[in-house]
């Protein structure tokens, strides 16, 4: 798990000719099995994979993400000089109105301050 102050984050949508969002978040939490598996072990990173990870945004304007007419489908902000990037299950907890929870899907990696994890 690690913490983060991104200041942005950009959210996405894969319907046609939606551009992306930036909102404002103090505080970002990855809260990821992959972070902690051990990767050399190609069954444990696996089951990391398929396990997802939790994303807890602090400090966003919820209403304005439940006003959105589109569904958020990936999520991306930068850390250390690295742009970082998740695909999002379809779901979002709100945990209160500063507050949101969200799960990813799919694989995900991170990147070394030499790599990009994605091009925004």
């Amino acid at each position: 798990m690690f913490t983060c102050t991104p200041d942005t984050v950009y959210l996405y949508s894969q319907a046609p000719a939606v551009a992306r969002l930036a909102i404002r978040c103090a505080a970002l939490t990855v809260d990821d099995p992959l972070l902690t598996a051990d990767t050399w072990n190609p069954e444990v990173e696996a089951a990391a994979q398929a396990a997802g990870a939790t994303l807890h945004l602090v400090g966003v304007d919820t209403a304005a993400i439940q006003a959105l007419p589109w569904t958020i489908d990936r999520l991306a902000f930068d850390y250390q000089g690295t742009s970082l990037s998740f695909q999002l299950a379809k779901s979002i907890q709100f945990a209160g109105p500063r507050s949101i929870c969200l799960r990813t899907r799919g694989e995900r990696h991170y990147a070394t301050r030499q790599e990009m994890a994605c091009s925004l």
